[in-house]
């Protein structure tokens, strides 16, 4: 809905980092930071051009 109502170059986006080794995750865990991380910093920086109103996983879209 956020997204529907924000005007200008605002994206809002939704990312599932999938199950992460930290202190939450537990190191059984099968995904590092790092990977987690890859998808939120790709669509903080996607530009005017990228998505809106997505949730993603791995830089890929996932329905809601």
């Amino acid at each position: 809905m956020i997204a529907a109502e924000v005007t200008g170059d605002i994206k809002v986006n939704a990312v599932d980092p999938g199950w992460v080794s930290t202190d939450m995750g537990g190191p059984s865990a099968p995904r590092t930071p790092k990977q987690a991380a890859e998808s939120i910093v790709w669509l903080a920086t996607i530009g005017s051009e990228g998505p809106n109103g997505g949730f993603f996983f791995d830089g890929r879209q996932v329905a809601w």
